[in-house]
């Protein structure tokens, strides 16, 4: 029962909450600053349809979760690739799974791994609000929407980088306290 709640939690905390973020930013900019292709009717239609707000939000949340599986294989490639010189950045990126499986991660660690991969669902979901005020609204980037998406996406991909050092460091302590254990899921 409580693996399901894990579970559950983990995939609201992965998905949904990116999701929101981003939908809840995008509704707010454009509180601030009407859209210049939507009009105000089908913005008003929008938030008075539970249906179709949550619609968006999943549709933005699977969006952004798309787009980070991506992102994640090319890490996980170059992780591959660089193996033998980072070998806590392999196991972050390649054995995380098989490490949980295993019941070798704490919760502690568990969360300090997935608030990082949290933080690139989150840059992700600003990215794609700048391309939409870009490209959709047709802004330029002197406007004070993409030059504040932009210093949210430096704030948010800094942070990003820093859970990533946290969650390396985290892999390293874990190999430091179990020197002679694989890490493939066995003890």
């Amino acid at each position: 029962m409580f693996e399901e709640v894990a579970k559950n939690l983990w995939l609201l905390l992965t998905l949904v909450i990116p999701g929101l973020f981003t939908y809840g930013a995008w509704r707010v900019i454009l509180l601030l600053e009407p859209s210049r292709r939507l009009t105000v009717d089908a913005l008003s239609q929008i938030d008075s349809s539970a249906l179709v707000t949550t619609s968006i939000i999943v549709t933005i949340a699977v969006l952004q979760q798309v787009v980070a599986i991506v992102v994640e294989a090319a890490l996980s490639l170059l992780a591959k690739i660089m193996q033998k010189k980072w070998p806590n950045f392999y196991t972050l990126f390649c054995e995380r799974f098989s490490l949980a499986a295993a019941d070798k991660l704490n919760e502690n660690t568990t969360r300090i791994i997935g608030n990082f991969f949290q933080s690139i669902n989150i840059s992700i979901g600003l990215g794609l609000l700048l391309l939409y005020f870009l490209a959709y609204e047709s802004m330029g980037l002197t406007q004070w929407i993409p030059i504040g998406l932009i210093v949210l996406l430096a704030a948010a991909l800094t942070t990003t980088v820093f859970r990533m050092l946290i969650a390396k460091r985290v892999v390293e302590e874990y190999k430091k306290d179990h020197p002679n254990k694989q890490l493939q899921g066995t003890t």
